[in-house]
Formats: structure tokens, C-alpha cells, sequence
């Protein structure tokens, strides 16, 4: 018996994801569209990356204190 903590076996890590084309928008303000758009999940389930692909609506947060910006 393992004392170790396991985590969930169908996590992936810098996973590729194409979302096809999306209107770009900040806040309620369209800012242009994009042909595709692909972004790459540092960390996800098989799960969580299905219902991204199938998001009508995704929101990008910055996160402080992650790249020494304010």
C-alpha cells in the first residue's frame, strides 16, 4: 500500500487546443475576431479539456504575481 498522494490518471499536461474561430471581445466590448484560436492547457483533465473545446464562452484571467507584473 502506497502512502502517496495520486492524483487523477487522466490528467495532461501542455496540451494543445484548437477552438476554431471566436469573436475576441474585453469585457462587454467586441475587439476583433480570430480565423482560429489555439491555446496551449498547462494543466488539465481529459474531462476539463472536453468541456473547453466545447465552451460557447471561455474567459481568459490574468494572474497576478505570475510574470512580476502588477
Amino acid at each position: 500500500m502506497s502512502n502517496g498522494i495520486i492524483g487523477p490518471v487522466d490528467k495532461v499536461t501542455n496540451m494543445s487546443v484548437d477552438l476554431g474561430p471566436r469573436i475576441i471581445m474585453a469585457k462587454n466590448e467586441v475587439l476583433g475576431t480570430a480565423d482560429n484560436i489555439s491555446i496551449k492547457v498547462a494543466e488539465s483533465t481529459l474531462e476539463e479539456l472536453e468541456k473547453l473545446k466545447s465552451a460557447h464562452e471561455i474567459r481568459l484571467v490574468k494572474m497576478l504575481g505570475e510574470s512580476g507584473g502588477v
